[in-house]
């Protein structure tokens, strides 16, 4: 009964507010602030790729990992733990970390921070909330760790770089986990009372570790290694490929075992649940790839106008978010139903920006941003209150787990994904445009002879180097257009590839439901 009181309700939203405002930073970091990043720690751009990388999969690691962690060692000591290792390591990177070993170590135990963050955060607001505001909270709690990161930060981070350095994005992490520490030392939580389950054996979580390490090492440097041209690319993948089956054969062997996870996963429900998890996931982030790569690539607006182009997009998360919560409390039988239309602003948002030129002004974004805005706010907050809501008591700690690895993977898949269509594309848009450059054609004549007056004009005498360096740049700009444009064609065959399982899977949920209301 005491969870109930007023008092100890807020300091849990308080708590649940700061401690994700530390995900949702760190979550933006890396994308916005890698230059500053690896200035202040002394690394190259690539050094600072792999700490990327070794972050994720930790990240993922601790999603695999937090249901085993929190049925042994319970849920406040997790809690605690996770906010005291945040505080730690963000007054270290606010003084000053040089030596690249030690900065890679803070960067893995952070993913690991804020994967276990957003599972037990997520727990206790299930665990100490009425249903009735649950919806609300959990809405509440997306603007802090998805939308703000995704909407907003991109100009916000952009902006306080203008008058301060990357310290201050430490100091402000600092002071979150603090606060976060303060409020869980005044007011504990006290521990979930988790019933006791079978869990699979430390060999099965061993071949899930290093697979899922190996896999998205795979995704995440595919572009350095340029994918399967490299022998080395070649031989991991091979790897990776035969400890998937490993682990998939692992996995058959325990499908028959009453352990948590099993028991969660034969459900069917629960199984679409997790697909629609990869789909938001593989929709939302590499959506959001391709239009900040035409932002700053094709239209080269610097990190400020591009963040400022993308403010709409977070007011329209915003309006899809009150839209989610809305319809669950008013027409909550439709509440399933809006997740497609969510998929469906996404791709018209796609289509519209793919048919714009590369010399568009500013207003001309307005539209797709907030179409793609208002997508993404009623697919992420739609399917995060519906998951959520859904697992009983029992099966929570793995329901969550498992909707956020899922989550996670369809992000890493989409940004792989089209990675390598925006390679290939490109290269072969380069060669396209690249034939058109002939010197003996009248039309190239007629273009070198312009570029001459236009020198002419700036002040320059017209000579083979500036002409050719001036021609070069259209041609990676034409090149580069080119292949974004195709990337953003073959996003929406993609989406259109992948939503039928999910309409599927939501037909034969609702026969199951339906048979089982039957009388027998």
């Amino acid at each position: 009964m005491n969870a109930r009181k007023p008092f100890p309700i807020v300091a849990l939203c308080l708590l649940a507010v700061f401690s994700l405002t530390a995900f949702g930073l760190y979550s933006a970091m890396f994308n916005e602030l890698g230059y500053e990043m690896a200035a202040r720690a002394g690394l190259s751009m690539d050094e600072l790729d792999r700490v990327k990388t070794g972050f994720t999969i930790s990240q993922v690691w601790g999603f695999i990992l937090i249901p085993l962690t929190l049925r042994r060692v319970g849920t406040d000591s997790i809690l605690m733990a996770a906010l005291g290792f945040g505080l730690c390591s963000s007054i270290a990177l606010a003084i000053g970390v040089e030596n690249y070993a030690l900065f890679a170590a803070i960067w893995l135990l952070n993913g690991l921070v804020v994967s276990t963050l957003l599972v037990v955060i997520n727990l206790y607001l299930l665990d100490k909330l009425a249903n009735k505001w649950l919806p609300a909270v959990i809405s509440g709690t997306l603007i802090f760790s998805t939308l703000l990161p995704m909407g907003a930060y991109p100009w916000l981070m952009a902006q306080v770089l203008e008058s301060f350095d990357l310290s201050a994005f430490y100091v402000a992490l600092a002071w979150l986990f603090f606060c976060s520490l303060t409020i869980g030392l005044a007011f504990p939580l006290g521990r979930i009372s988790i019933k006791p389950q079978e869990k699979s054996s430390l060999w099965f979580y061993s071949a899930m570790l290093i697979t899922s390490a190996l896999v998205i090492y795979l995704l995440m440097r595919g572009s350095y290694y340029n994918w399967l041209d490299s022998d080395f690319f070649v031989n991991l993948t091979l790897i990776a490929a035969s400890l998937t089956l490993l682990t998939v054969f692992l996995l058959m062997k325990l499908t028959r075992q009453p352990t948590a996870s099993m028991q969660l996963h034969r459900q069917l429900k629960a199984n679409v649940f997790m697909y629609n998890a990869f789909l938001a996931g593989f929709a939302v982030i590499a959506s959001t790839a391709l239009f900040n790569s035409a932002l700053k690539m094709v239209l080269q607006y610097n990190a400020l106008n591009s963040g400022f182009a993308q403010l709409p997009a977070f007011y329209g998360m915003l309006i899809g978010m009150a839209l989610s919560v809305a319809v669950y409390y008013f027409r909550r039988p439709l509440s399933d139903a809006i997740v497609p239309i969510g998929v469906l602003m996404i791709l018209i948002s796609v289509y519209l920006f793919s048919q714009l030129p590369s010399n568009v002004g500013p207003g001309s974004l307005l539209i797709p941003m907030l179409l793609r805005g208002f997508g993404v706010g009623l697919l992420n907050v739609s399917v995060t209150i519906a998951v959520l809501l859904y697992f009983h008591r029992d099966e929570r700690i793995e329901g969550i787990s498992n909707f956020y690895l899922f989550r996670t993977l369809g992000g890493l898949v989409g940004g792989a994904y089209f990675s390598r269509v925006m390679q290939t594309h490109s290269a072969q848009a380069s060669g396209e445009v690249g034939t058109t450059l002939n010197g003996a054609s009248t039309n190239f004549a007629h273009y070198e002879q312009l570029l001459n007056q236009v020198l002419l004009t700036q002040g320059h005498l017209p000579n083979s180097s500036l002409g050719m360096s001036q021609i070069s740049s259209v041609v990676k700009l034409q090149a580069t257009t080119l292949g974004l444009s195709n990337a953003l064609l073959v996003f929406i065959l993609s989406i259109f590839a992948l939503a039928p399982v999910l309409i599927i899977g939501k037909k034969l949920v609702a026969k199951q439901a339906i048979d089982a209301q039957r009388p027998r």
